[in-house]
């Protein structure tokens, strides 16, 4: 429930550009991800990254913030979620994105 009101955090902080919040959201999520134990790692994909498309207005702020190996991982939910023209836009973005100066004050 946690990483999902996470999102939401996230989703505000994009809309007022507020970096240091990305940062500290997106930095806990990939945390979460990357711990061995599989509690964390599972809930940041289902509760986290699965919807970070769901606000698509924002697509284009949320594509730089997600790394590599979250993509691949979460992927294949988005494939069963959405149309293949979402999916392909996300595809774009995603090849496309700069990441963003996560040491930018």
């Amino acid at each position: 429930m946690f990483l999902s009101e996470l999102w939401q955090l996230a989703a505000e902080a994009h809309r007022a550009g507020d970096d240091d919040v990305l940062r500290r959201v997106y930095g806990f999520a990939h945390w979460c991800f990357r711990q061995p134990e599989q509690f964390l790692s599972n809930a940041s994909v289902v509760s986290f990254y699965e919807h970070v498309f769901d606000e698509w207005e924002l697509r284009d702020e949320v594509a730089p913030w997600l790394p590599p190996e979250v993509v691949a991982k979460v992927r294949p939910l988005w494939e069963w979620r959405w149309p293949a023209e979402r999916l392909s836009e996300v595809d774009r973005l995603l090849a496309t994105a700069p990441p963003p100066d996560r040491n930018a004050v």
